[in-house]
């Protein structure tokens, strides 16, 4: 098999395109920085923690560059994490839906 067609057997194995991570996928249309995907800007860890949020969940699924424009205009305070967890600030989130969307 090539690899293409043993991609889409991987694919439509894992029940199609949409997987459980399918909100998390940056937008095809934009630009990579220095040849990897933007959202990468972002460690990891902090990544997952930002996926796991009630607010990424509630809040930044489906948000456009408009309405983020007016969720970034609520902020109160700005910050990466914070707490002895290290929880995700609602700043970071945003950042991290810029970087989704373009």
């Amino acid at each position: 098999l090539s690899g293409a067609s043993r991609a889409q057997g991987k694919r439509e194995r894992r029940g199609g395109m949409w997987g459980k991570n399918s909100a998390n996928v940056t937008d095809t249309d934009a630009i990579s920085l220095h040849g990897t995907n933007p959202q990468h800007l972002i460690e990891k860890i902090l990544r997952s923690k930002i996926y796991n949020h009630a607010y990424w969940k509630e809040h930044c699924f489906g948000l456009t560059s408009e309405s983020l424009v007016d969720k970034a205009m609520e902020l109160q305070y700005v910050g990466g994490t914070f707490g002895g967890i290290s929880e995700p600030t609602i700043f970071i989130q945003l950042m991290l839906k810029m970087l989704q969307i373009q």
